[in-house]
């Protein structure tokens, strides 16, 4: 066991907090020690009355931790107040059996920020210690000089030269040779050996010995229930009140909140997860939170959400489907496997990165590779220094010594360029060449953009992800085999040439079939909840926009895009009225009382945190 600071003989201590019973006023809590055991956790819960109920029947489930009691160095900012215990646990656990040496070794690793951004990192760090070599006795460059002349017979000096050595000049090389750095503990060197990920942040990853939550493990099937059904009340209740979308789709409200209680019953998440982002919610709000709890209580297996409907929709039409995705997903899900089984993918080498370019600095000639500094880190490499004009760093492990351009360079860099087709509402689509980056893509839709892969062919449908929450003009229908709508893309949009995982330029061929695929501008109008496009002269899109607001029932807007009249609209509208017996409230009427209904509700309420008090052991 490591010698902690404060003559301690645990890593830290935290301050459980009864969740409900602080919101109600009082602070209810117990200090545990960390590492500690299941049974002793078990008895905390049990005395801050976690499992019990209140004075309205319901039990408190919730805790937190209000503060730390830390011993390690630097490890008091990386705990949260929502810290998984279990991984608390397996943290404490291995700074505990650590020999002295380690330990220091771990606070000179902590001390030059290597591997310390979360829980997490410092669990592998824990796991590759071989990685670096601490010289106590060793502070600054001249102490670092002589070392390795006099101790180590780096260097033969004759006895009556040694006087004329510049120790400090030879200790700064060897430092940046061998990418070494000096802390409170000493000289710390990078040994060259590659740093391993044995923990990836998943429970199921943390050994039992050093789980403590088990006794929540095995909730009742009953539980579970209701659980899910008090989360689906919610989440239609938010749906309701933030997007009209939602409610106009869903009439129904105890229909709704059977469909969201039957995708948490069955694993199928992911889509709540990405509406409630879409909806700005992040993982500190209410509702993500709780899924995020409820997926940890039900042992949740990403690669298990999929709707089986989706998959059988997929099979019998593969060119509507998402298929392509759903296989990028079970490959992903394969790798994963892979590395699980026979340990992490060797990561990228900078010898097999060589561009063929040589960079020169006073301090010599060096390769350049197209690595990132990230992934350079990653294989063990640290920084030796900046080229002059500041375009290159120069990265070494102790052996080998390789450039890269720096991250300010690359952003300064003239950026790659497509072409792409641009399709506006009411206009014909032209070519435009633009920047390769996100920004563009964003620049041209105006805003996050979200990508469609209606066709066979390699291209894509790049639009604005928001495009019809906030109401972007529609623009064009995309149909199935038998020419019906299924879709309307909102606002501009861009179709892009797809090359593996990243877009590029259209082919002309492409060009030319999407140029007239696209060619003739449409305006749509709903007739008794049918849908149906009219095709519009571009040079004259708005006529008669006005009159039609005015006069025309059961449509939005009267014309969705604000179109003409013609002797195609008199004749679907004819063609309605002989087919349709009775009329339907319009969808118009159906949103206004939609959005009647939610600005009369009210979110649920968050959990607002306090700043937690100070403790002493």
């Amino acid at each position: 066991m490591p010698h902690y600071d404060y003559d301690k003989d645990y890593p830290f201590a935290a301050f459980i907090t009864n969740l409900g019973k602080y919101n109600e006023g009082t602070l209810v809590g117990e200090w545990v020690k960390f590492p500690t055991t299941a049974e002793e956790v078990k008895k905390v819960f049990e005395r801050i009355g976690i499992g019990a109920k209140d004075d309205f029947g319901q039990a408190y489930e919730e805790w937190f931790i209000t503060d730390y009691d830390c011993y390690v160095d630097g490890l008091y900012d990386l705990l949260g107040e929502y810290a998984n215990l279990d991984e608390l646990n397996y943290l404490a656990s291995k700074l505990d059996n650590m020999s002295q040496d380690e330990y220091e070794r771990f606070q000179a690793a902590m001390e030059i920020g290597d591997h310390t951004g979360s829980i997490q990192e410092l669990i592998n760090l824990t796991e590759n210690l071989d990685c670096y070599d601490v010289y106590p006795d060793i502070h600054d460059h001249d102490d670092l000089g002589r070392y390795y002349i006099e101790e180590l017979d780096a260097m033969q000096v004759p006895e009556h030269l040694r006087n004329y050595i510049d120790y400090e000049a030879y200790g700064r090389d060897i430092a940046l040779e061998e990418s070494g750095q000096f802390t409170d503990l000493g000289y710390v060197r990078d040994t060259g050996d590659s740093f391993h990920e044995y923990y990836d942040g998943e429970r199921g990853s943390i050994p039992e010995e050093y789980r403590v939550m088990t006794f929540q493990d095995d909730i009742p099937e009953e539980e579970i229930s209701e659980w899910a059904m008090d989360l689906a009340y919610d989440m239609d209740e938010f749906f309701r009140q933030h997007d009209p979308q939602y409610a106009a789709e869903h009439p129904e409200e105890h229909a709704a909140k059977e469909e969201i209680y039957e995708n948490l019953m069955a694993g199928r998440v992911s889509a709540l997860d990405e509406k409630l982002a879409a909806l700005g919610q992040t993982q500190e709000d209410y509702l993500p939170s709780e899924i995020e709890k409820f997926k940890d209580a039900t042992e949740y297996e990403e690669f298990l959400d999929f709707d089986p409907a989706v998959i059988k929709a997929a099979l019998e039409d593969p060119d509507k489907s998402h298929a392509d995705e759903m296989l990028a997903f079970a490959e992903q899900a394969g790798r994963e496997y892979e590395a699980e089984l026979f340990g992490k993918a060797p990561e990228p080498s900078p010898d097999d990165r060589e561009t063929g370019e040589t960079v020169r600095t006073p301090r010599g000639a060096f390769h350049v590779t197209d690595m990132s500094r990230e992934q350079m880190e990653a294989a063990g490499y640290g920084l030796h220094h900046q080229s002059d004009d500041g375009k290159y760093l120069i990265m070494g492990n102790g052996d080998r010594v390789f450039a890269i351009r720096s991250e300010e360079a690359q952003e300064h860099a003239a950026p790659e360029k497509m072409t792409v087709l641009v399709v506006e509402p009411m206009k014909e689509p032209y070519l435009k060449e633009i920047a390769s980056g996100l920004h563009s893509l964003q620049a041209e839709v105006g805003g996050d953009i979200a990508t469609a892969y209606p066709f066979s062919d390699p291209v894509g449908l790049v639009c604005n992800d928001e495009g019809k929450l906030i109401g972007l003009e529609l623009n064009r229908g995309l149909r199935d085999e038998h020419g019906e709508i299924y879709d309307i893309m909102a606002g501009t949009f861009l179709v892009v040439g797809l090359s593996g995982e990243s877009f590029t330029s259209l082919t002309p061929e492409q060009v030319q079939k999407y140029t007239e695929h696209f060619k003739q501008p449409e305006q749509f109008i709903s007739l008794n909840g049918k849908i149906i496009a009219l095709p519009v002269e571009p040079e004259n899109p708005l006529r008669t926009a006005e009159m039609t607001v005015e006069d025309d029932y059961g449509m939005i807007d009267g014309v969705l895009n604000n179109g003409r009249r013609g002797e195609e609209l008199e004749k679907a509208q004819g063609e309605a009225r002989r087919t349709t017996p009775e009329k339907k409230p319009s969808i118009r009427e159906r949103l206004e009382e939609a959005k009647r209904e939610c600005g009369e509700r009210k979110p649920p309420d968050k959990v607002h945190q306090k700043k937690p008090p100070e403790h002493d052991l």
